[in-house]
């Protein structure tokens, strides 16, 4: 992490912005790719978790 910063050193806010927003983007692509593939817990499990819940 400290390598990544200091090597990110005078960088501008509109360079951080645009970075930033590329960033973002890549990272919510992937998640809605996992998205896809996560399936429904069974029964037992959503019961259960329900209960401690409430």
């Amino acid at each position: 992490m400290k390598c990544i910063l200091e090597s990110m050193q005078g960088i501008t806010q509109i360079e951080w912005e645009k970075l930033s927003h590329v960033i973002d983007a890549y990272f919510n692509n992937e998640a809605a790719i996992q998205k896809k593939n996560i399936l429904m817990a069974r029964p037992e499990v959503i019961t259960d978790s329900y209960k401690r819940s409430f």
